[in-house]
């Protein structure tokens, strides 16, 4: 399950010159013009990632709400942001489940024992490349550049 962002796609400006801003040679100007739209690039897909996390905030934890049956295991597997524990860790985890499991930790910590233990923050390290990567391509795959297909 990949980002669900509300957004079909995010069409952004070619800036060819904005790498070049350090450059004596390029002209400032077309320089500052490219590097202003690829600051509003980032920010568009800042805000496609922020969307995607009020979302997912209406529906932190439902099945303890959808499933009278429920069981720990069954939570863990349908939930994707348990990422300290095999089976609540997607194969497509993404920067959006890494939130979800910081803010559930943090709050559970806060609202029950009123003391933060790290050791229920612990993830395998291994699996930060996998969240930059999925997220990435999420994110590729709903972007489109004006006049270039990618």
């Amino acid at each position: 399950m990949s980002l669900k962002y509300p957004h079909e796609n995010i069409i952004l400006e070619r800036t060819p010159n904005a790498a070049y801003i350090y450059d004596k040679k390029t002209n400032r100007d077309e320089c500052l013009h490219d590097t202003r739209l690829h600051q509003e690039a980032v920010a568009k897909l800042m805000h496609a990632i922020a969307d995607e996390i009020m979302l997912r905030a209406d529906y932190h934890d439902y099945t303890k709400f959808k499933y009278d049956d429920l069981t720990f295991e069954r939570h863990m597997k349908m939930e994707r942001h348990h990422l300290n524990m095999a089976p609540g860790v997607p194969r497509d985890v993404n920067v959006v489940d890494l939130v979800e499991f910081i803010c559930d930790c943090v709050s559970a910590a806060a609202q029950r024992s009123q003391s933060l233990n790290f050791k229920y923050l612990m993830v395998d390290e291994s699996l930060l490349q996998p969240i930059i990567n999925n997220t990435s391509f999420d994110l590729w795959k709903i972007v489109r550049v004006k006049g270039l297909r990618l």
